[in-house]
């Protein structure tokens, strides 16, 4: 498919985001901060793909693209929902995998809890999982949910024990699920094809495409510019009805 390029890109260029609400600190359900923070990322990635795009950085402008793809799945796997309970179901689900990733990650980043910094920092983070963990813990063994944390919840021992407890008792959402989830929930205009988008996106970012010889000024625009935009396109289309 042959695209207008300079049309395309002042089509992106004019869309206006919904004004992000003002929230109360302190008094705001984090459900509904986090649902505009995702919509306000999104938004903004569309900036920085139009600025990298200008400035001929076209693989970098069609992974920002792919980050775009990505968050916004998160959003629509959250909010377009036909009830507010699975709504706030998934979003716990979502809260307890981003959370979990964090957990493990400044777990992964000392040896153990010896140091005041890393105690208190695994400290805030358990208080933020553990009111969702049990969203995301295995099936079979929700009723062990309270044991489990007890488990992890204490100073002594060795890092890497915490989180082999964390990687065998609980189930992050994916996020080709998130993918998945989007592309069922934008059918009504083919959101098939975000999908082929998605995984184009992961192989080069993960394969890191642009190797040394590689001949870049000739192929990345043809590579890598249209299906940026027409991604950009396809979320665009969807964000103009958003509603929460």
């Amino acid at each position: 498919m042959i695209i207008d390029i300079p049309k395309s890109i002042q089509i992106i260029k004019d869309f206006k985001p919904l004004e992000t609400p003002t929230f109360n600190d302190g008094n705001e359900d984090a459900f509904r901060y986090i649902v505009w923070n995702l919509y306000y990322r999104v938004t903004e990635a569309l900036k920085s793909f139009v600025v990298l795009f200008e400035n001929e950085r076209y693989y970098d402008s069609f992974i920002i693209a792919g980050h775009c793809l990505e968050t916004c799945a998160i959003l629509s796997y959250i909010k377009d929902n036909p009830t507010y309970e699975l709504c706030r179901e998934r979003y716990n689900k979502y809260f307890a995998s981003a959370t979990l990733g964090r957990l493990k990650y400044n777990l992964e980043l000392s040896y153990n809890l010896e140091k005041e910094i890393a105690w208190q920092a695994f400290v805030s983070l358990l208080k933020l999982f553990y009111p969702f963990g049990k969203y995301i813990v295995k099936e079979k063994e929700k009723e062990q949910y309270e044991e489990i944390i007890k488990r992890i919840n204490y100073r002594l021992g060795l890092n890497k024990e915490k989180i082999e407890i964390l990687s065998k008792h609980f189930v992050p959402i994916r996020v080709d699920e998130y993918i998945k989830a989007f592309v069922k929930n934008t059918a009504y205009f083919d959101g098939e094809q975000f999908s082929k988008f998605y995984k184009k996106y992961c192989d080069v970012k993960h394969g890191n495409m642009i190797t040394p010889g590689a001949s870049f000024e000739h192929n990345s625009f043809e590579y890598f510019s249209e299906d940026g935009i027409m991604l950009i396109l396809g979320i665009m289309y969807y964000l103009k009805d958003f509603k929460f």
